[in-house]
């Protein structure tokens, strides 16, 4: 049983920086496909900010940094759907990795209108 437990844990160690790096590169994408836009335009995150700028409202796209790279080598970038505003910087969101809260202000750069 041991055996089997610390395969399991190399197993999840090895395989989760992989799956993090996926999921850096999607959220563009995923968002895209919802409103219906061209994935190639808004696969990079910050391409989001060319879009019509708006308060934040469900239904708005928060667009914000992140730390690291993204696929071209410019800065990295993140991209979430507003479902429900909680408060002035937090609220309900969602994107490739589900729904949850986040702060809708920390490293914002623009919250746009697709």
């Amino acid at each position: 049983m041991t055996r089997i437990t610390l395969t399991l844990a190399a197993l999840v160690a090895l395989t989760t920086p992989a799956l993090a790096r996926h999921h850096n590169y999607i959220c563009g994408a995923t968002q895209a496909a919802y409103f219906h836009l061209a994935p190639s335009k808004f696969s990079l995150a910050l391409n989001w900010a060319g879009l019509p700028h708006t308060d934040a409202h469900p239904g708005a796209v928060v667009v914000q940094r992140r730390a690291g790279r993204a696929l071209g080598g410019g800065p990295g970038g993140h991209v979430s759907r507003i479902v429900q505003n909680i408060d002035g910087c937090h609220a309900v969101v969602t994107d490739e990795a589900g729904t949850y809260t986040r702060d809708i202000c920390r490293g914002t750069v623009a919250i746009v209108q697709p």
